[in-house]
């Protein structure tokens, strides 16, 4: 039979027991008010939990960490940079996948090179073809007009045509020279970027 004297004891024990637990479950948030004040309490106002706080137990240790909310400009920039990680992995393994060695994209490079120089071969020809056809058409127009003879529109639509095309001629060859430019510099960087990923494998 329990005594009077055993049962206080267990008593005071579960009271004791029930005060630990409750002080392990308690705890204190630590954050700075609007004033840049260090403060803690056993709860935070809404209005700075935005701003980022500190969860701790009574005795002070520190077991949570809350980091402040981002502003709209740092939140798009974060999605930024992420999309860009993602992209620059993506184009990483396409680019493992492409190529086996750095000779094969230096063959590449030259293939696309040849292709393009070719293009512009033929096109400087056809404008040298064309400008001759257009002088020949001039002068004899100039001809024309010099023994007083009217022109035909067949002619005069003839010279606009060559015109016209002189100037599409130029524009296509300044664009391939430009797309020379461009693919020479893409093979060159992904060369570059290929030597970087692969170094360490």
């Amino acid at each position: 039979m329990l005594t009077c004297k055993t049962l206080f004891k267990l008593l005071l024990i579960f009271v004791l027991m029930i005060g630990q637990a409750y002080a392990a479950t308690k705890v204190m948030y630590r954050y700075k008010n609007k004033e840049g004040i260090t403060v803690m309490d056993n709860k935070i106002p809404a209005e700075y939990a935005g701003n980022g706080y500190e969860v701790l137990t009574t005795s002070g240790k520190v077991i949570k960490t809350v980091p402040r909310s981002l502003t709209p400009e740092e939140a798009e920039k974060l999605k930024a940079e992420k999309i860009a990680r993602e992209e620059r992995i993506k184009a990483d393994l396409e680019l493992k996948r492409s190529y086996s060695g750095v000779k094969d994209i230096d063959a590449a490079k030259e293939r696309n090179l040849e292709s393009l120089k070719a293009n512009i071969a033929i096109l400087k020809s056809s404008l040298e073809t064309n400008k001759q056809e257009l002088a020949k058409e001039t002068a004899r127009a100039a001809s024309l007009e010099r023994s007083g003879r009217k022109l035909t529109e067949q002619m005069l639509a003839k010279i606009d045509g060559l015109q016209k095309k002189e100037i599409d001629l130029k524009e296509q060859i300044l664009q391939r020279e430009q797309e020379v430019k461009i693919i020479s510099k893409k093979f060159d960087q992904d060369k570059k970027r290929f030597i970087e990923i692969t170094s360490s494998d």
